[in-house]
C-alpha cells in the first residue's frame, strides 16, 4: 500500500515538474533526509513482476515539501515522507517514516570564513518487518568553508570541489551526530524501550575526466560509509553495540539535457552493513539501476528508477 501510494505521488512530481513550477519547486525526492541538500542521493525504485510470482520491489524513496521561501538559503524546514522497501535481499526491509526535518548553515559564509551546518529530524517510523512503531530523531553537524580555488591542495576541507588534475574532480562531506529511537509500540515486550546513538559518517564523490570535452559529466563514483554505536538501550533484545554501513555507487551518464535539469545515468551499486534507523538488517547485495534526475531550479527532484 505505502510503495503504491507514493510511486503515485513521484509520477506526479515528475509529470508537473515543468508545467507548474511555482507549485513543484517546493517539492525535493531523494533517498533519504539524512545528509545535506544539495549532496543528497537520488531516490530509487525497482520493481519486477514474474509470471505466476510475487512481485518484488526495491524502494528507497523520501518526498518532502519546504515551508520556507527557496530563497532562504541558509535553512530549510521540510514535512517528509519517506518509504524503504527491498523484497530482493536475503532479510527484507519494510519500513517507512513521516516526519519534519531541518537544515540550518549558521553563518553566511559572504560575512564568516566557514559555517557549521545542521541537519534535524524528527519523525514517527513503522518497522512492518519487525513490528516496532518508533519516534526517531538525529541531529548532524557538518562543516562548509568559503570557497577557494579547485587547487588539489585543499582536497582536506570537507564540502569543497577540488580538481585532481585533469582526470578526476572531488569533494567529501564528513557528519557528526546523535541519534534517538523511542520504540512505543513493539510486538514483543523485550523489544520496547529506548535507544540513543553516537553517529559518524563520511561521503564522498569522484567525477572522471572534467576536462574532457567528450567524457566530462560522463561517469562519477560515489562512496558513503556511516557508523552508528549505542551509548545508552533500555530496550531488552539489543545484541549488537556497532553498526556499520557502506555503499558505492559507479555510475555512467548518457544522457544530459542542454540546461543540465535531466540526467540520464545507468548506475552499479554495492550496499553492505545495517542501517537500524530504516530497518535495514546486516547483509550485502549489488544492484544495477537506471537513475533519472529531474532538476528545477532552484530545488532539485531525483528520481531512480
Amino acid at each position: 500500500m505505502y510503495h503504491k501510494a507514493l510511486i503515485i505521488l513521484l509520477v506526479f512530481v515528475a509529470s508537473n515538474a515543468f508545467s507548474q513550477t511555482k507549485f513543484i519547486e517546493r517539492f525535493t525526492v531523494r533517498k533519504s533526509f539524512q545528509s545535506k541538500a544539495d549532496l543528497a542521493a537520488p531516490a530509487h525504485i525497482t520493481f519486477s513482476q514474474p509470471k505466476e510470482k510475487s512481485a518484488s520491489w526495491m524502494i528507497d524513496a523520501a518526498l518532502g515539501y519546504s515551508l520556507l521561501n527557496h530563497h532562504n538559503t541558509l535553512m530549510s524546514v521540510m514535512p517528509f515522507v519517506e518509504y524503504h522497501r527491498n523484497t530482493l535481499i536475503d532479510k527484507a526491509q519494510n519500513h517507512w517514516q513521516v516526519g519534519i526535518s531541518s537544515e540550518w548553515q549558521i553563518n553566511n559564509l559572504s560575512q564568516k570564513s566557514w559555517s557549521p551546518v545542521f541537519v534535524y529530524a524528527l519523525r514517527y517510523s513503522s518497522n512492518q518487518i519487525q513490528q516496532h512503531r518508533a519516534f526517531q530523531g538525529n541531529v548532524y553537524v557538518t562543516p562548509i568553508f568559503k570557497k577557494k580555488d579547485m587547487n588539489p591542495k585543499y582536497f582536506w576541507i570537507p564540502n569543497h570541489v577540488v580538481g585532481l588534475g585533469n582526470k578526476f574532480r572531488f569533494v567529501y562531506t564528513p557528519y557528526l551526530g546523535f541519534e534517538s529511537e523511542n520504540r512505543i509500540n513493539t510486538e514483543s515486550y523485550f523489544s520496547y524501550g529506548n535507544i540513543y546513538r553516537a553517529y559518524a559518517r563520511i561521503s564522498s564523490d569522484l567525477s572522471f575526466f572534467p576536462t574532457n570535452n567528450s567524457l566530462k559529466g560522463k561517469f562519477d563514483l560515489n562512496l558513503d560509509w556511516q557508523y552508528r554505536y549505542n551509548i545508552h538501550e533500555s530496550a531488552q533484545d539489543i545484541s549488537v553495540q556497532a553498526h556499520q554501513y557502506f555503499t558505492t555507487s559507479f555510475n555512467y551518464t548518457f544522457f544530459t539535457s542542454a540546461d543540465a535539469r535531466k540526467i540520464v545515468k545507468i548506475g552499479f551499486d554495492y550496499t553492505t552493513g545495517e542501517d537500524p534507523t530504516k530497518g535495514f538488517e546486516k547483509q550485502s547485495f549489488y544492484a544495477i539501476l537506471l537513475k533519472v534526475k529531474l532538476s528545477i531550479a532552484p530545488q532539485t527532484v531525483n528520481i531512480v528508477l
